[in-house]
């Protein structure tokens, strides 16, 4: 089987670009070359790009596409690999176009856990032509941050809002930015993550449930922190048996809602008040061996890190034998 893997530092191919700064030299060592090198032990031959254009000029020679693109480089493109996917007919790995379009509005992934009656914290959008209003809808400190994308890029310590006044000062910055906000009441809290894959038989794997702490104000976990090129931040697996229970039938309610996905990850606030909150969910998450979400998965369900990734690749591969009937 021919199977396309095509992400931003993928390798062992001709237009290879080198990672700029220690934030790209960490996402690609640990993330995509450790996924390709899963890959490349099985009997399958793969096809590594960095360019959507090799899908577009040469997909009627692929079998499967595995994208772990998310920015390409223009607004909204986190759907864009999987909408050219459905366009050309090929089977892929990961969630469908719309699926990604719910998951990446923090709004509407809000809804949706507020229709499912899970609590989450109070929220307002806005846009340069939708501003937010000059009175606080609710009571502070706020968070504000980028409506739309995943990678919690944007985010840092100036996101934390003590007064609305503040907070209309960063939707200033932002806009600037062209990037459109949503604005939570700030809940004092650890971010926990539950990460789930789904089956070829339609059962959910649910890894064991991780919380980050960070030397941030307001434990606020930034974008650098993430990546690893700044200090501060640490994963630990849950062991509270009665909060991972909690959490874990909260997002299985809400994966089987966010359906189809293959693998993705869900947030919570777990307050002062030992309450969960829904604070968002990511489909095809950062799967690099250092992520919270392998931690996970490891801690649960899998001896290994070539035991996930090869788990979600013959996920894959059913879906293509099942294309072909």
């Amino acid at each position: 089987m021919r199977i396309l893997f095509l992400a931003q530092f993928a390798p062992n191919h001709f237009e290879y670009i080198e990672p700029k700064n220690d934030i790209e030299t960490f996402y690609a060592k640990t993330y995509h070359h450790k996924i390709y090198e899963v890959l490349t032990k099985t009997t399958h031959e793969i096809i590594t790009s960095n360019n959507v254009d090799y899908l577009i000029k040469n997909y009627k020679e692929i079998d499967l596409v595995w994208s772990l693109y998310n920015r390409i480089g223009f607004r909204n493109s986190e759907i864009f690999v999987q909408s050219l996917c459905e366009y050309l007919k090929v089977p892929y790995i990961g969630a469908t176009p719309n699926i990604r379009a719910l998951v990446e509005d923090k709004h509407l992934s809000k809804t949706l856990a507020e229709h499912l009656e899970i609590p989450t914290a109070n929220w307002q959008i806005a846009s340069w032509e939708f501003p937010l209003v000059d009175n606080p809808p609710f009571p502070g400190p706020y968070f504000i941050k980028p409506r739309f994308g995943s990678g919690s890029e944007g985010i840092d310590e100036s996101c934390y809002c003590e007064t609305w006044e503040r907070v209309k000062e960063k939707e200033k910055e932002f806009y600037l930015e062209q990037i459109e906000v949503i604005v939570e009441e700030f809940i004092d809290g650890k971010l926990y993550g539950v990460p789930f894959i789904k089956t070829i038989d339609g059962e959910f794997i649910v890894g064991t449930p991780h919380f980050s702490t960070s030397d941030k104000k307001g434990n606020i976990v930034t974008t650098h922190q993430k990546r690893r090129a700044e200090g501060g931040m640490t994963i630990e697996l849950s062991r509270n048996d009665d909060l991972n229970k909690e959490l874990i039938l909260i997002a299985k309610k809400y994966f089987q809602d966010m359906q189809p996905s293959d693998y993705g990850r869900i947030d919570f606030i777990v307050g002062k008040d030992k309450e969960p909150y829904f604070l968002e969910v990511n489909t095809m998450m950062n799967l690099g061996i250092y992520s919270g979400s392998v931690k996970s998965f490891l801690d649960s369900n899998f001896e290994s890190y070539d035991d996930i990734i090869q788990t979600l690749l013959e996920i894959g591969i059913n879906r293509v034998k099942d294309f072909e009937k």
